[in-house]
């Protein structure tokens, strides 16, 4: 069990992959009977199971890891009648985490996924605080325009 085209780079398109078989003979179709899922920093996905083309009692299910770290897919289900209740957790011992594609690149390193949306959050938060300085200002404004407007009427009064 693991990923899909080890290594798996954040942002690129991979995913659940295992193999089942029994007394050396590939056992087919488990995709109606186990279930599979994806687990991240206590976030969980569904993953639907699909056989490989050409490859019995191989399985798999594509996604695009969005985070870099470690990942765990859990299985349960039925294998002929037997309870299966099994998770795999990415790591040195077991299969690769899924890593961060800035250090790779070369020529010109690109910031991450996760900068990207850091920056675009940070955006959108002072895009708000300048809309509400500029409302506040614009209140300011009027509230000067109206107090020298009364203290002129009062000088002519």
């Amino acid at each position: 069990i693991g990923f899909i085209d080890e290594p798996v780079f954040l942002g690129q398109r991979s995913g659940l992959e295992f193999r089942v078989s029994h007394d050396g003979e590939p056992v087919e179709g488990l995709e109606s009977t186990l279930e599979a899922e994806v687990i991240f920093d206590g976030q969980a996905r569904d993953l639907p199971l699909s056989p490989r083309f050409g490859e019995p009692g191989a399985y798999r299910s594509i996604f695009f890891p969005t985070a870099a770290g470690p990942y765990t897919f859990h299985i349960s289900g039925e294998i002929d009648g037997e309870a299966i209740d099994e998770s795999f957790t990415s790591g040195p011992d077991t299969f690769s985490e899924v890593q961060d594609v800035t250090g790779g690149q070369f020529p010109v390193q690109f910031p991450s996924t996760g900068d990207l949306v850091r920056d675009a959050q940070a955006g959108a938060g002072a895009g708000t605080t300048a809309t509400i300085a500029l409302v506040l200002g614009a209140a300011g404004l009027l509230a000067g325009l109206v107090a020298l407007g009364l203290t002129l009427a009062r000088r002519r009064a």
